[in-house]
């Protein structure tokens, strides 16, 4: 499952990514107000700087979970190895 979640975490990237090329490039054409493309370009990255805090946020926490859950783990076989 987590590794989907990176992935889909990369995905949410890409499409920001694409979506801030994709308003430059549209800014070069004179029909468009480039202050108003601007606008919505630095939108497009605050919002895109708020997910990725959220969800790496929530990531972070599962990651540090598995981390202790793989360190207990490893702990106790340690332990019994020792004392064996």
């Amino acid at each position: 499952m987590k590794l989907e979640i990176y992935e889909h975490l990369l995905a949410i990237n890409a499409g920001f990514d694409q979506v801030i090329r994709g308003l430059a490039a549209i800014g070069k054409h004179h029909a468009f107000h480039g202050q108003e493309l601007d606008h919505c370009s630095a939108l497009s990255k605050e919002v895109q700087a708020a997910t990725n805090s959220y969800l790496v946020g929530v990531l972070e926490q599962v990651e540090t979970r598995e981390a202790g859950r793989r360190f207990r783990k490893r702990r106790v076989r340690e332990q019994q190895e020792e004392s064996a």
